[in-house]
């Protein structure tokens, strides 16, 4: 990559060439495209702090250089973690969800807020979940509306004086909308949560 940035010196080369091996090996987890934005990100910064050195040799700005940015471990180790995390977080993994929830609880009020929203969310997810697998065994089981009121409840058994809403679909309907609302927490708990947080780390 280093004929993007004008080095000229043999060893100036070598230099720039060793640290984005470095670079590369630190980001192999990542795909393709997030780690060439987050190594275009470093190495302009650090094209940019060598162009702004007041030593004389090539050479000499480029070690300064990358001597002000830091061991690559330091800053780009917590970023990876973070994303990979998020991406876990984003397809729907119950531990990396679970692992988010008790961090947003640690912070604000706010986020205490969004915890039990997001809780609940997908407490409600899960029993739809249940209940449609259930209904299958056991067709009772669904949602029932009173016949005095027309108030909905969710029952694991008949209700007296109520009528089953839906009993030949409620299988289908209860499953791919528990699926679906999984699906969307976990993306919107990704935009709202991490997202943000992973683009001002990955600022350089």
């Amino acid at each position: 990559m280093t004929h993007q940035f004008p080095i000229k010196s043999e060893t100036s080369k070598k230099l720039w060439s060793n640290f984005e091996r470095e670079l590369n090996h630190k980001l192999a987890p990542l795909s393709v495209s997030e780690k060439d934005d987050i190594k275009m990100e470093i190495l302009s910064h650090l094209y940019e702090s060598a162009l702004n050195d007041g030593a004389e040799s090539e050479e000499k700005r480029i070690i300064n250089a990358i001597d002000r940015l830091g061991e690559p471990d330091l800053y780009l180790t917590p970023l990876i973690s973070d994303i990979l995390h998020a991406q876990s977080v984003a397809k729907g993994h119950p531990k990396a969800i679970l692992k988010s929830l008790l961090q947003i609880t640690q912070k604000s009020l706010l986020h205490l807020s969004l915890t039990a929203i997001f809780g609940f969310g997908y407490f409600i997810s899960f029993i739809f979940f249940i209940m449609g697998i259930m209904h299958i065994f056991n067709p009772e089981v669904g949602i029932w509306l009173d016949n005095n009121g027309g108030l909905l409840s969710l029952s694991f058994s008949h209700q007296d004086n109520a009528t089953q809403w839906l009993p030949a679909q409620f299988s289908f309907i209860a499953i791919l909308a528990s699926a679906f609302a999984y699906w969307g927490l976990s993306k919107l708990l990704y935009l709202l949560i991490f997202k943000p947080n992973l683009t001002k780390k990955s600022s350089y």
